[in-house]
């Protein structure tokens, strides 16, 4: 790992605060006025991930946020925490009411799929719409794919999270994560690899890779939860994912009441891969409802 942070994560940072929630140290980025779009991460990733779209979403006067999830990114990384599903969940209800947002428009990706479904199933009236991105939905089949598998195999998770370099992260990030070549600079492999490192992460994101909560009830919960919710929903996906396997798209599209579908030209990080379709299709979806909302509004008035 660089012994300094990489620019990229410089700039990121500097865009950015930390807030203090459980006498931890939060790291959120919160750019933009207007309607609140709430962009919840996955693994091995934090909002770096949404970097670029920060500044596109607040081109069309809307408020873009998002949070580093406690084991990674720059917030605080404490060990002996439990960080599976559900304590994430808990604390993104912490860290929500911490920001005092008014109900927002939801993205998630990748394992901030489960986490934001649980959290919004919770908190319905916290929830405008949701915006799914290459995540899972049916948790009792999803088997967790290479190079994910390596971090819960006993006696290899340590050796594996702990041997990362630019050299061995880099051809799986290209390969698995990032379609575009320009999209997967050297600069970007190593500000992920520096975040995922940074302040003694490893244990953290090991527990992280453990604690996926993969039963069939917690997946009957969530499908069930989100199709009582009622709020509009739409798929982002990116149409080259080999990450997520193809079964959970399939998934996600019979069980939930999808109003919008849109494949991009991406992987598993689309937000890399295409951040300006990305940015367009959340900012449509939550400024169309944002509308009818007004509208709603102005007849009962």
């Amino acid at each position: 790992m660089p012994a300094e942070i990489p620019k990229l994560v410089r700039e990121h940072e500097s865009a950015g605060r930390y807030i203090q929630v459980r006498s931890r140290s939060i790291f959120v980025r919160d750019e933009g006025e207007g309607p609140p779009v709430l962009m919840v991460h996955g693994v091995p990733t934090s909002s770096f991930l949404y970097r670029k779209m920060f500044p596109m979403l607040a081109g069309r006067g809307l408020r873009a946020v998002a949070f580093d999830f406690p084991g990674l990114g720059l917030s605080d990384k404490p060990k002996g925490e439990a960080y599976d599903w559900h304590a994430l969940t808990r604390w993104m209800e912490d860290i929500v009411a911490a920001l005092d947002l008014e109900p927002v428009h939801l993205v998630v990706h990748d394992i901030g799929g489960p986490i934001g479904f649980e959290w919004a199933i919770r908190h319905p009236g916290n929830v405008r719409t949701i915006t799914i991105m290459n995540t899972m939905l049916d948790v009792g089949r999803f088997h967790r794919p290479f190079p994910m598998w390596l971090y819960v195999v006993p006696g290899l998770r340590q050796v594996a999270v702990k041997s990362q370099s630019p050299a061995l992260f880099g051809p799986i990030m290209r390969a698995r994560g990032v379609k575009h070549r320009e999209a997967a600079s050297r600069a970007m492999v190593e500000s992920y690899l520096w975040l995922l490192q940074h302040n003694d992460g490893h244990q953290p994101f090991l527990d992280i890779m453990a604690g996926f909560d993969l039963s069939e009830s917690h997946g009957r919960f969530l499908e069930e939860g989100l199709r009582d919710l009622g709020v509009p929903m739409q798929l982002v996906w990116g149409e080259h994912e080999i990450a997520i396997p193809k079964h959970q798209l399939q998934h996600i599209q019979r069980a939930l009441p999808l109003e919008r579908e849109r494949f991009v030209d991406a992987r598993h990080f689309l937000q890399e891969d295409q951040a300006a379709a990305c940015s367009e299709a959340v900012a449509d979806f939550a400024l169309i409802h944002a509308d009818e909302e007004r509208a709603a509004s102005a007849r009962h008035a």
